[in-house]
């Protein structure tokens, strides 16, 4: 370790850092790439190859079990289901076999379906937004309640009532119990909703095996690969994974995905001008805008060595995908917003096994929501900074509002 990293004195949950983390993921990648974060007991990996190396590396592990600090969720609640049953906590085996079989709901004629479900439902909410002025807060009218629309639509799961905000709001309270270095409060709240989410998943799959419809729990109940199929347990496991994410983290991205191409409109103008260049540019914004300082937990199974840093077992090892997608040895000028660009290999979605079953929903989501905005943005239209509104949740800090001001 360098003179120059000895000196080096941040608080990690500083509002500095929580601001703006680039500047020291920048030093830490070139100084200090394991970094001991002392405040928060984990080790924070900065580097592409590291990072990218540890999703497969079979010295850690994504089930948090492993964790010195390893808080057993109680009894009978949802949680302590997850951590016993999830996909981070089977068997290497069982794990590829769940993923195979959910790969029979994502046949060319289902995701064909699910690319004109999302259509549907991202043209339904950006309609009323052609023509307005003043400012709109776009999150609440447009990034928040598309993501939980698309996933009801494409999986068939709808609350009780038919309420889309319901269905939000349970689904979003659902996912910050998964994130770490959260409140009590936010766990109670948590298990709650998620308890909420499974049992609507549940009595959708039993309606599903009586009466297939064309939604994917229909495909899901009626996948096999030879004598094996998914049970109701896997299903419901699966799918209200995907309800959850597909809520919390691709509204983030919508909302990330507008603000990112207000902030650079001349490459706004080119892609209303081609639209064909949104797909790249949507992985652009994924590289760009996404992920801060911490980002996905891996725990450590054994003792190692990583460039002579002594990992210990039951340590958390926190995986800084934002900094991996800021590695000048991989991404050329990695501050330069670039539509150009193509990125390749990005870690946002993560990486090998576990990469994320819902990725390319999410992908086409953005893809959508991009397309829809270029059509109700217009020109000269930019964020309201100073009425934005923002919230912690662990070590995220995420935006409650969007408030951009359409100047016409």
């Amino acid at each position: 370790m360098s003179a120059a990293t000895e000196e080096l004195d941040f608080s990690f949950d500083s509002p500095e850092v929580r601001e703006n983390p680039y500047p020291l993921l920048d030093r830490l990648r070139k100084e200090d790439p394991v970094h001991f974060v002392t405040e928060l007991d984990f080790w924070l990996l900065t580097r592409y190859e590291d990072i990218r190396a540890m999703f497969t590396d079979p010295r850690v592990s994504g089930d948090r079990r492993n964790w010195q600090h390893y808080v057993r969720p109680p009894e009978g609640s949802l949680f302590r289901w997850v951590d016993e049953h999830g996909t981070m906590a089977v068997t290497r085996k069982e794990h590829t076999r769940v993923r195979r079989l959910l790969g029979s709901g994502f046949t060319p004629r289902g995701v064909a379906r699910m690319n004109r479900q999302i259509r549907e439902v991202v043209d339904r909410h950006a309609k009323p937004l052609h023509g307005r002025t003043g400012v709109i807060d776009i999150m609440a009218e447009f990034t928040t309640p598309i993501p939980m629309a698309v996933v009801s639509r494409i999986t068939g799961v709808s609350a009780p009532d038919g309420s889309e905000e319901r269905f939000s709001r349970v689904g979003q309270e659902t996912i910050r119990g998964f994130f770490g270095f959260v409140s009590d409060e936010i766990m109670e709240r948590a298990e709650t909703s998620y308890r909420e989410l499974s049992s609507w998943v549940r009595n959708t799959v039993s309606m599903r095996r009586e009466s297939p419809r064309e939604d994917l729990i229909s495909d899901l109940v009626q996948a096999r690969d030879g004598v094996e199929i998914l049970s109701d347990d896997d299903i419901v496991a699966l799918v209200s994974a995907i309800l959850a994410a597909g809520s919390e983290t691709t509204a983030l991205g919508g909302t990330i995905a507008v603000t990112t191409l207000l902030e650079h409109p001349e490459a706004l103008e080119r892609l209303r001008a081609d639209r064909s260049l949104i797909p790249q540019a949507v992985s652009e914004i994924l590289r760009y805008g996404f992920g801060g300082a911490s980002g996905t937990a891996r725990y450590a199974t054994e003792d190692f060595e990583l460039h002579g840093r002594q990992i210990r077992k039951g340590q958390m090892i926190m995986l800084s995908v934002g900094s991996a997608s800021r590695d000048p040895s991989v991404y050329p000028d990695p501050g330069r917003f670039d539509i150009d660009r193509d990125p390749k290999d990005l870690l946002t979605f993560g990486f090998g096994p576990h990469y994320c079953l819902g990725a390319n929903l999410a992908r086409e989501e953005l893809v959508c929501m991009v397309d829809a905005a270029l059509d109700f943005l217009p020109p000269g239209a930019h964020l309201v900074t100073e009425q934005v509104e923002m919230q912690s949740v662990g070590l995220f800090d995420r935006s409650t509002n969007c408030p951009i001001d359409f100047a016409r």
